[in-house]
């Protein structure tokens, strides 16, 4: 698995998990907390920027719109959350 995809499947397992739409700084964060605790390098804005929009792009995150300020929030699509469960 490459670092983008392994970073893509990390950012899925993380809005799984998200009791609603996450900031891409929150995602980030999360992300970087996991891998710490694996002893792993935390991960750039930019990156999990660049891998949200590459999840939207592939329908399994969203952007969701009608969220309080400025921020980007992200949720992933309701067919892969369904599949999330079930997998689960």
């Amino acid at each position: 698995m490459s670092i983008a995809e392994q970073l893509r499947a990390e950012l899925v397992a993380v809005l799984a998990n998200a009791h609603g739409p996450m900031t891409t700084s929150a995602a980030r964060i999360a992300v970087t907390e996991h891998r710490g605790r694996q002893g792993r390098r935390p991960v750039m804005a930019e990156e999990v920027y660049r891998a949200l929009l590459t999840l939207q792009r592939r329908d399994v995150v969203r952007r969701v719109h009608d969220q309080p300020g400025r921020l980007a929030h992200w949720e992933l699509t309701h067919s892969h959350r369904h599949r999330h469960k079930q997998t689960s």
